[in-house]
């Protein structure tokens, strides 16, 4: 009977200590997911659901692969977004899917940093952005090849991260029956860590159209949401919500969005 008895208490402090360094990871990997400048590979897909002023609903499914390579001083950091969308018809209709509604696969973006390893307080990263004409209907892309540079600057205190990401690109070729590209694309973060995988933070997408016309050029959503690092196994996976009202916008883009988040780390 003393012997089961120690076997269930070995067990039981076991599980614990199972349970502590889970947390424990899924802790740092959780801050980690905060900085874009840190040395992972990871796959976050986002779920966009749009509400228009008229209600009808548009969609987008975005792909945002990353994967850091370190060499002896500095880390290169591959990122890239490709997104598939929907747009409802022009009569407004509300509901995902219907015929009249168009789906269509966007532009891509892709990015190279360049990150040196020794830092003091603030890490920065910078490099090459370039834009593909990808899209497969004009409502979803540029018809234009554009590029120009792309920029990070992070800093992280105990619980806390700040940082935000920058990209400028301007169109060098395409179609030249389509507007020219002259876009900034803005996505500060802040984020606090809640222990135990969970982080709370706003991480919205602020775009200017520079070339566009006056009350049209400003996209800029205000919101946030939460997140948690959770085990498919040995995978960590970061699952997350987080709504957004666009207080400025041209026009055409949506009132207000719902976003569903889940984030693959395949190393760290």
């Amino acid at each position: 009977m003393k012997r089961t008895l120690k076997y269930f208490i070995l067990l039981l402090l076991l599980s614990a200590s199972s349970l502590a360094y889970s947390q424990s990871r899924a802790d740092e990997i959780a801050q980690k997911l905060q900085n874009p400048l840190s040395k992972l590979s990871a796959l976050p897909i986002q779920n966009n659901i749009g509400y228009n002023a008229d209600n009808s609903v548009s969609y987008g499914l975005s792909f945002q692969p990353i994967h850091a390579t370190s060499y002896d001083n500095f880390n290169l950091i591959h990122r890239a977004v490709i997104g598939v969308n929907y747009t409802p018809g022009m009569d407004g209709g509300a509901e995902i899917g219907k015929i009249d509604g168009q789906w269509g696969l966007t532009d891509i973006n892709y990015s190279l940093l360049f990150s040196p390893k020794t830092v003091k307080k603030v890490a920065w990263g910078i490099g090459p952005s370039i834009n593909l004409p990808t899209a497969t209907s004009d409502a979803f892309g540029t018809g234009q090849w554009s590029g120009g540079l792309s920029a990070v600057l992070v800093y992280q205190t105990g619980k806390w991260t700040f940082d935000g990401v920058i990209r400028q690109t301007w169109s060098f070729a395409g179609d030249n029956s389509r507007t020219g590209v002259n876009q900034m694309v803005l996505q500060p973060l802040i984020a606090y860590s809640l222990g135990k995988g969970w982080i709370i933070n706003t991480f919205p997408t602020i775009m200017a159209n520079w070339d566009h016309a006056q009350g049209q050029q400003w996209t800029v959503p205000v919101g946030g949401g939460l997140s948690k690092v959770v085990f498919m196994g040995n995978l960590p996976v970061a699952i997350g919500a987080q709504y957004y009202k666009y207080v400025v916008r041209p026009d055409l883009a949506p009132t207000q969005e719902f976003r569903l988040m889940a984030n693959f780390v395949f190393s760290k």
